[in-house]
């Protein structure tokens, strides 16, 4: 039991200085190679089952993060998706906002 919480405060200061999507991809494949190892375990296959949820999990993370992730403009104040690098309404470079819980 102590082994794990070393490795999640491991984890957690890794994480930290990663953008939202990283954290957001790395979430993702922890969660996912975890229920896929479980339900491999059914079929005798719990390395490959991992192996498929990771990496279904690290896309899914990272696609959500990246939707949650927003810029601002600096002129009118619009938000936007970290896609958006420039305001399609006035032309100014967007800035990220950064979120209090990260």
């Amino acid at each position: 039991m102590k082994s794990i919480g070393l490795f999640l405060a491991t984890c957690l200061i890794i994480l930290g200085g990663c953008t939202t999507i990283q954290r957001g991809a790395a979430a993702g494949a922890a969660v996912g190679g975890g229920i896929g190892a479980v339900i491999g375990h059914q079929s005798g296959k719990t390395g490959a089952g991992a192996a498929i949820g990771a990496a279904a999990g690290a896309i899914g993370g990272a696609v959500i993060a990246e939707k949650m992730e927003t810029k601002f403009c600096t002129l009118c104040g619009r938000r936007f998706t970290s896609s958006v690098v420039y305001c399609p309404y006035d032309g100014t470079e967007l800035k990220p906002i950064e979120n209090k819980s990260n």
